[in-house]
């Protein structure tokens, strides 16, 4: 009897509990969020984690995309990719075409160079102008085909003479340039700076100098030199 006195008061007081339960649920206070304050959050970009940034191309890059766009419409037909062929053959044989002009101009120069080295007895970036004997050394390189040297005795003997006449004072390490200075106040500075031109672009150039080549440029030489010789 016990037991079931103890179930019953047991039964009764869970009840009684449960309806107090569900008497003071009923009681809870319902809360909203304020449409500004959610507006706000919104546009705060510190809570805007799935923004996905859209990166528009710029001016480059749509000339590119125009220009491969081109490209791709001229291949789809076959006047386009038979065009592109002959394109693609002719920049092949110019350059191929370039190269063999480089190869040959160098070879040539160094046959220059060899020349002026071991058959003039002189070192031709080291004379000495008083003592070259410009005549011989002229006649020598023209017999031995070398023009280039030739041109260069001229303009060295130019150099001669003006020392000569006292107009410049001419030193191994002076420049061209330098004795330009020391004649701007004679008649000879523009003369001279014409054989100059000549010499610089031919020598220091690396310009193959013809037969035909040396006969035009050796006429300014001795009309300069003649006008040096009647002062």
């Amino acid at each position: 009897m016990r037991f079931i006195l103890i179930v019953i008061i047991f039964f009764f007081t869970f009840t009684v509990t449960a309806q107090k339960a569900l008497q003071d649920s009923a009681a809870v206070q319902q809360r909203s969020f304020a449409a500004p304050s959610i507006n706000s959050y919104k546009n705060d970009k510190d809570f805007q984690y799935e923004k996905e940034t859209i990166e528009q191309p710029s001016l480059w890059d749509r000339f590119w995309q125009w220009f491969w766009n081109w490209i791709d419409d001229i291949m789809s037909t076959e006047a386009g990719r038979v065009t592109l062929k002959i394109v693609y053959w002719a920049l092949a044989i110019g350059a191929v075409g370039f190269f063999i002009f480089k190869a040959r101009r160098m070879n040539r120069m160094a046959l220059f160079e060899a020349t002026a080295a071991n058959n003039t007895g002189y070192l031709v970036e080291d004379e000495n102008i008083h003592g070259i004997s410009f005549e011989t050394a002229i006649q020598q390189a023209l017999q031995d085909g070398n023009y280039r040297l030739a041109l260069r005795f001229m303009y060295l003997q130019s150099l001669k003479i003006l020392a000569d006449k006292n107009l410049i004072a001419w030193m191994p390490n002076k420049t061209n340039t330098d004795y330009l200075r020391e004649l701007r106040t004679t008649n000879f500075q523009k003369p001279f700076r014409a054989v100059t031109n000549i010499f610089e672009r031919a020598w220091y150039g690396n310009l193959a100098v013809t037969e035909t080549d040396f006969e035009l440029v050796r006429e300014e030489f001795l009309k300069f030199q003649n006008q040096l010789s009647k002062k």
